[in-house]
């Protein structure tokens, strides 16, 4: 049982009483329990109670006792207070006298070391020339330093600003001395010479001085050795360019250790500057300038500098230093990699000057060209693609906006060949056909160029996931060296936009905008497609309007059988599914794609619900039979009883051909066929149907 809860602050007796009776389950045996606790509480504290009160009478004595000592103490502090103020009233004026002392002697020990330091100047002055005839270097050093270190204390004199000048002139002087022994010492390597140098140039505060000579020593023999290798192609003399820089680092590394204070900062700002020297931009802008094929140009001479850059700072450990390395190393290439979508739009300019998109022959030639220039296209985007990403994974805006331009150009040259098509196909009103073939050979063309465009449109599609997989990929490996550039900070925004969008891991497409172009030709198709049926169709219905059938006299025998040209009419039509049926006999997910783009809301009958597919084209053309049927009927100039009859006659033969193709009547020929039906008195009162179709009719009909 827990006695211990009663010392708590915050003791619960009822929880107690719970706790202890669930332990022992007789209240009579709890009660003697605590009982006898309370017993020993009581007993422990009259123990305690009386040690406290036997110990009193020691504490109170002891108490007593420090009482006295602390009194004794501050007596004795304050005798001794008295004896320290004794003291300093009787010996201020000798220590006032002391300081005076000391002060005085300072001054006397700094105008003594000033004299002497002039009087060594003067000496030293007169005995420079002496040894700078001599040329004795080490000597000529050392009594610099003693010059300096004289003029140091001189300040005050009136002359210091021409004793500044005198040894400024002869710091010139040894330096003009050893100008030639230490550019001797940098192309023989010499180190015991070159340390000496060294200490020369540090002594005279001219450190930066012989760093230039060091420098220029160099960056000469680096200049003549580039010289001599840009007689070959740049692919070829580059690496080897690189591979002498890589060297000299090396080399100097392992050299100047030990001479130089900072050597890998000197040694890096060397190698930035034998880079420099060698005006790789020039060269790059002009090899560039000179090849049809910049991209992939560019591209290699990236990889070739990419390698190198990886080779010359892989042990440089400080980043500033290794930043301006990165900086001159891809400062020749980069504003070719900062417009590098306007180098990829040249490429593919070339490329789709150099393609052939023209009439041919027949119209299968034609559409077979065309094909096969299209996969050439898509064939040169997809090439370009995995450079554009490696290159400038950064500069993605610039890329896309190159592949959207050129499928843009190859947009305008489709719609200009389906232009041509139309005029060649005889379409168009007033154009002859030039095209001397079976009409279901153009028919199979013209649906031929429908399923092209699909075909395209889906390579365009596959394309763009394959960009997108590219640049995640990229995006996804550890950062690289181009990463790292800053030049990347000069580019658009939108292009830090759209890599931040493909790292989100949200559903991104990058040639929508290049998907949604396919509209515009893939309509012009179907547009090609409809009007050369139509052209048929307006063919067989021409001048119907004038038939003397329709005025037959009243009392002519009659038999009630469609005339020829609804018949033929019927036959075309029919035939129709048969000529289509080698597109769609099997899955053809181009041409699929290429119908679910058509808008077919724009043709008679249609509407934006319409979803594009073979049953939906071959209703858009039966719409726009009957739209053209129902524009005949109407430019009948008068109908007969008998003439009557013979276009209810046509207008239920044409019914039965689109039921057959399940096809519904339109709403115009349905109206027709119920009001020639009627009595003519009752054409006028038929509800439901639009007026100026009854007036049509009834005047058509009305006896002469």
């Amino acid at each position: 049982m827990d006695y211990s809860k009663f010392c708590d602050n915050d003791f619960d007796m009822t929880l107690w009483l719970n706790n202890a009776l669930e332990l022992e389950h007789n209240p009579n045996t709890l009660v003697m329990k605590l009982q006898l606790m309370m017993q020993e509480v009581n007993s422990s504290i009259e123990e305690s109670s009386l040690a406290l009160l036997s110990d009193i009478p020691r504490v109170v004595s002891e108490l007593n006792g420090l009482n006295n000592e602390a009194l004794l103490l501050k007596n004795q502090m304050t005798l001794i207070k008295n004896d320290i103020n004794k003291v300093q009233q009787e010996t201020a004026g000798s220590m006032s006298c002391v300081v005076e002392l000391d002060r005085v002697k300072t001054r006397m020990i700094n105008t003594e070391r000033r004299l002497k330091q002039a009087d060594k100047w003067c000496v030293l002055n007169d005995q420079i020339d002496a040894l700078f005839e001599e040329q004795d270097v080490e000597a000529i050093s050392s009594k610099l330093d003693e010059m300096r270190e004289a003029l140091s204390a001189l300040q005050n004199l009136p002359d210091y600003e021409a004793r500044c000048d005198r040894l400024s002139n002869l710091s010139n002087r040894l330096e003009a001395m050893l100008s030639p022994r230490l550019i001797a010492a940098f192309n023989s390597e010499s180190r015991e010479e070159a340390m000496l140098y060294y200490r020369v140039f540090s002594g005279m505060n001219r450190r930066p001085e012989m760093y230039n000579y060091y420098y220029r020593t160099h960056r000469a023999a680096f200049q003549k050795y580039c010289q001599g290798l840009r007689g070959e192609r740049m692919e070829e003399w580059l690496p080897q360019l690189y591979t002498r820089a890589i060297e000299l680092k090396q080399d100097q590394m392992q050299w100047t250790g030990g001479i130089f204070e900072d050597h890998p900062s000197i040694v890096t700002s060397l190698i930035s500057q034998c880079l420099e020297a060698a005006d790789l931009t020039s060269d790059v802008n002009r090899h560039l300038a000179d090849t049809n094929k910049p991209v992939k140009e560019l591209k290699e001479l990236l990889t070739i500098t990419t390698r190198f850059a990886r080779n010359v700072t892989k042990d440089i450990t400080t980043q500033e230093h290794r930043d301006q390395l990165l900086a001159v190393t891809f400062a020749p290439l980069s504003k070719h990699l900062l417009s590098f979508g306007d180098k990829v739009k040249s490429s593919l300019l070339q490329d789709i000057h150099g393609l052939s998109m023209r009439l041919r022959k027949t119209s299968s030639e034609t559409v077979s060209e065309l094909q096969s220039s299209t996969k050439q296209i898509v064939d040169h985007i997809s090439q370009y693609i995995p450079l554009c990403v490696e290159c400038t994974r950064y500069a993605l805006a610039d890329t896309v906006s190159a592949v959207e331009f050129y499928c843009d150009l190859l947009m305008e040259k489709i719609c200009l060949l389906i232009k041509d098509l139309r005029s060649a196909f005889g379409v168009d009103q007033g154009s002859t056909q030039r095209f001397q073939e079976d009409h279901w050979v153009g028919f199979q063309s013209c649906f031929s160029l429908l399923q092209v465009l699909g075909e395209c449109y889906l390579s365009v599609e596959r394309l763009d996931a394959e960009m997108v997989g590219h640049v995640r990929s990229s995006l996804s490996n550890p950062p690289d060296i181009l990463s790292s550039l800053s030049l990347w900070s000069d580019l658009d925004p939108s292009n830090a936009q759209l890599v931040s969008l493909m790292t989100s891991g949200d559903d991104v497409t990058l040639l929508s905008q290049c998907r949604e172009m396919f509209r515009v030709p893939i309509n012009l198709a179907n547009r090609l497609c409809v009007d050369f049926v139509l052209r048929s169709v307006r063919s067989t219905v021409h001048g119907v309007h004038l038939n003397k059938e329709w005025r037959s006299e009243e009392g002519a025998v009659f038999t009630p059988s469609p005339l020829t040209y609804i018949t033929t009419l019927g036959d075309y039509l029919l035939l129709l599914p048969q000529q289509l049926e080698p597109f769609f006999a099997e899955e053809n997910t181009a041409l699929d794609a290429a119908l679910k783009q058509v808008d077919f809301s724009e043709f008679p009958g249609m509407t934006d619900a319409v979803e594009g597919d073979a049953f939906a084209w071959l209703t858009c053309i039966c719409q726009s039979t009957m739209f053209t049927l129902v524009e005949v009927i109407l430019r009948i100039p008068s109908l007969t009883g008998p003439g009557t009859k013979q276009l209810c006659s046509d207008v239920a033969y044409i019914s039965n051909v689109m039921g057959a193709l399940e096809i519904p009547l339109s709403r115009d020929l349905t109206d027709i066929s119920r009001l020639l039906n009627l009595p003519l008195e009752q054409v006028e009162g038929v509800e439901g149907v639009p007026k100026y179709l009854r007036g049509k009719i009834a005047a058509m009909r009305a006896p002469a």
